[in-house]
């Protein structure tokens, strides 16, 4: 619905105009990065397989679980918040955690990250790494992103080894 300005609305109008500059793009090495894609998204929407912990093989989670981890049906024994917390205080939290639920016989224990910006955080990237790594390995059968209502690409289900 276009339609012409009246006098008082075009007087308006030019006062707000006044006080606006055209924006700025940086040029060069400071240049925003380019924007995300459709298909960037589409893949950002899609949950990968489940991944098997490296040196355990034989700790696979069987994969009738594939199908309630895509839908977010898992029932989660325990959960640990590494937000906020410096790299060495996560990974310390994450295995006083790992332990404790194993302890406990629970199945599955899920993290929760955080995203960090572009999904790029340090917690996010890192997680995959301590769960391969040697003192976490033996308490670890796969682990796998989590559905959106457990807190999607900021939380992670580790699903641990049977006793």
């Amino acid at each position: 619905m276009n339609r012409k300005l009246d006098a008082s609305e075009r007087l308006v109008w030019n006062r707000v105009a006044r006080t606006v500059a055209p924006r700025r793009r940086p040029h060069g090495p400071q240049a925003a990065k380019p924007l995300p894609t459709r298909e960037d998204f589409g893949a950002m929407m899609r949950l990968p397989a489940l991944q098997t912990a490296k040196a355990n093989p034989t700790g696979a989670v069987p994969t009738n679980t594939e199908r309630p981890v895509r839908r977010g049906r898992v029932e989660i024994d325990a959960k640990v918040d590494l937000h906020g917390m410096t790299r060495e205080q996560a990974h310390a939290a994450l295995g006083t955690a790992l332990m404790r639920t194993a302890k406990r016989s629970g199945r599955c224990l899920l993290v929760i990250t955080g995203k960090g910006p572009r999904l790029e955080g340090v917690l996010r990237t890192s997680l995959p790494g301590w769960l391969n790594a040697p003192d976490l390995r033996p308490y670890v059968a796969s682990f796998a992103p989590a559905h959106v209502r457990h807190g999607g690409s900021g939380a992670w289900y580790v699903f641990l080894r049977g006793s």
